[in-house]
């Protein structure tokens, strides 16, 4: 008898049939997972062994071992990503070197509206409800469109089968200089709660996050004291029968901020709608087809008051996406083909844009076949064709291959162009910056950002004990948008001729025994523009390492993450010159370290604790701004019914 399950390895016994008392297999967990489901590199569900596109997985496991809180917390910790500071003051998640506006930012494959600064603020995604993330490199817009011009995010959230589970976590954490001048009074504190019932053939699930952060004073000039965010959401997945099955999610995110400083007093608040519907029929010749309808809505108030009262600011934005999609898909033996159809509105409304609200249309058509052309080898050949109501039509197209030798080894290489259609903001901002005293205006002639991007990397998996990755990546952009100075104090926005973006990066995880196993990257960049000069703020080498113990009697958890980061000029922004300065100095290669371990208490409960930024490294002028800290971290876990 032979039992196996996905993401175990497979147990063989011989059984005497006349003299049987019981059957019982334990299995053990395979280190890596090769059986297991991805969805974003081809938007049907494909064995990760088997799918052409490169991707990576951040996992459940290496999610609980991070610490991290929110997405930003969690990409920040990988190879290749860093946070730099923006022209308007906010924070950019850069990876790759890249900017983080030319990566596609999903949630369970739907896009995530509402951009400050034209990106997607990650941290106001908590990691509670993820479980795991895909990331795919290289251009994606053959299956995604727009702001998939150098790779796609795609958050997936939890989904347990035949379960009925209401999981409660609380954490509090804060820094060591806060408690040091003011005690642990000041610090931040989070509850989650996450729930699923299954009802015959519904089930049901329902999320609720709050979040209090109370900020260190980092920053002089900018700063946000305090912060609360909250979620409320909720879902069905209804199987109407064998054939058809029904989807309905909807989310609320509410936030705001309050911040003092010397010049200024703001306070800021964001709201985010997220509706989605869903119906999938499997024809009777095998075809899937899917339908999905999703409406976001996004609005953000921002008011300026000087300490003494005067109003300088009160401005609103509000954004809404409305879309409708038809994904079909069918399988031919093991050949498969995926197309579909995408029409979009989006209506951007703000007091910051002239003439206070602008709108945009697209229309797009995709198709997609992934096939194998012998026992070793399969490809996968893309095409998308998109028409926006405000610029000329773009075509997208994708091709990837992989190759199999040996037995544990893969060479998957691919190529493909990708676009971004410049924003509202960009086009037809109007607003002047009272702090730094200068005025941006949009550029309404601006053309889409284009990119042509090949990937080729080699990877070696051996399922009980490692694996090991190489890639290579270089993307080529025309048109890229930048900020320049009209006149002194007067900031637009133009397109450049080009920019090379490229690298290499190594990844590996390690089984060093049943108790300890390792992950470690080492990525390096090379990003030029047009001159050969350095695209501003790109980080040439860094590192990242992780460790993790599990003890083996005891209920209890180590781990340790680490990130190097190399030596580097940076550069600022100087809004009257219209330029990237560099500083005077490089800055010093430091290292940040994260600890955590978790006590398993029962079935039900368990508590973590963990130090985050151990070595207490700070720069006030680049960052990171905030030292030491620490985090207790409280969580219960009622499950019920049968686990697949």
């Amino acid at each position: 008898m032979t039992v196996s399950h996905i993401g175990y390895k497979t147990q063989k016994k011989t059984f005497d049939k006349k003299n049987i008392n019981e059957i019982k297999f334990i299995l053990s967990r395979e280190f890596i997972k090769m059986d297991e489901l991805v969805v974003t590199g081809t938007r049907t569900k494909k064995i990760h062994n088997n799918v052409p596109i490169a991707t990576e997985v951040i996992s459940q496991e290496d999610i609980n071992n991070s610490g991290a809180q929110n997405m930003s917390d969690l990409l920040s910790q990988r190879a290749g990503v860093s946070l730099q500071t923006s022209v308007e003051g906010g924070s950019v998640l850069n990876i790759l070197g890249m900017d983080s506006r030319y990566i596609l930012i999903l949630m369970d494959g739907q896009p995530i509206t509402g951009r400050f600064n034209n990106r997607v603020a990650l941290d106001q995604i908590l990691i509670n409800r993820v479980k795991k993330v895909e990331i795919v490199k290289g251009p994606n817009s053959s299956l995604y469109g727009s702001e998939a011009m150098a790779g796609v995010i795609n958050i997936i959230t939890k989904d347990i089968n035949n379960l009925e589970l209401l999981d409660i976590s609380a954490r509090y954490n804060n820094t060591e200089n806060k408690v040091g001048n003011s005690g642990s009074k000041n610090g931040s504190k989070n509850i989650s709660i996450n729930g699923f019932k299954p009802l015959k053939k519904i089930k049901i699930k329902f999320n609720a996050d709050y979040d209090l952060i109370n900020n260190d004073k980092s920053i002089q000039l900018i700063e946000i004291d305090k912060v609360k965010k909250q979620t409320l959401g909720g879902g069905i997945d209804w199987e109407l029968n064998d054939k058809q099955k029904l989807g309905l999610n909807v989310q609320i995110y509410d936030q705001f901020e309050t911040g003092k400083s010397k010049l200024m007093n703001t306070d800021t608040k964001i709201l985010r709608k997220n509706f989605s519907l869903s119906y999938q029929y499997l024809t009777k010749s095998m075809w899937n087809i899917e339908q999905t309808f999703n409406s976001n809505n996004y609005s953000r108030n921002y008011v300026q008051i000087r300490p003494w009262g005067d109003l300088e600011k009160d401005d609103t934005t509000n954004e809404a996406y409305f879309e409708y999609e038809i994904l079909v898909n069918k399988k031919f033996g093991l050949n498969e083909l995926t197309g579909g159809i995408e029409t979009s509105n989006s209506i951007y409304k703000s007091d910051r844009v002239i003439s206070g609200k602008q709108e945009m249309k697209n229309h797009s058509v995709f198709g997609q076949s992934n096939f194998d052309l012998l026992n070793q080898l399969s490809a996968i050949i893309g095409l998308r064709f998109d028409d926006y109501s405000e610029y000329n039509s773009v075509l997208s197209p994708r091709v990837g291959f992989m190759y199999r030798f040996e037995e544990n080894w893969k060479l998957r290489t691919s190529w493909g162009q990708g676009f971004r259609a410049p924003s509202f903001m960009e086009r037809f901002i109007d607003w002047n910056h009272i702090q730094f005293n200068y005025t941006v205006l949009g550029n309404p002639d601006l053309e889409p950002e284009k990119s042509e991007g090949v990937t080729l990397g080699i990877e070696y998996i051996n399922p009980a004990r490692y694996q090991m990755s190489l890639m290579f990546y270089r993307t080529k952009f025309k048109n890229l948008i930048e900020d320049f100075t009209i006149q002194p104090g007067l900031l637009s926005y133009q397109n450049i001729e080009k920019a090379t973006f490229s690298g290499v990066e190594l990844m590996c995880q390690l089984k060093i025994s049943e108790q300890i196993d390792s992950r470690w990257g080492i990525n390096w960049v090379n990003n030029i523009d047009g001159d050969n000069k350095t695209i501003p703020n790109t980080i040439p080498l860094s590192i990242t390492g992780a460790a993790n113990y599990k003890h083996p009697k005891k209920n209890i958890n180590f781990s340790i993450n680490t990130k190097w980061i190399g030596s580097y000029r940076p550069q600022e922004y100087d809004p009257v010159q219209g330029l990237y300065v560099f500083a005077q100095n490089k800055l010093n290669a430091y290292s940040l370290i994260r600890l955590k371990s978790t006590l398993k208490i029962n079935d039900y409960f368990n508590i973590s604790m963990g130090i985050d930024n151990v070595n207490n490294y700070t720069n006030k002028r680049f960052g990171p701004f905030v030292g030491r800290s620490g985090y207790l971290e409280i969580s219960t876990k009622l499950i019920k019914g049968n686990k697949e």
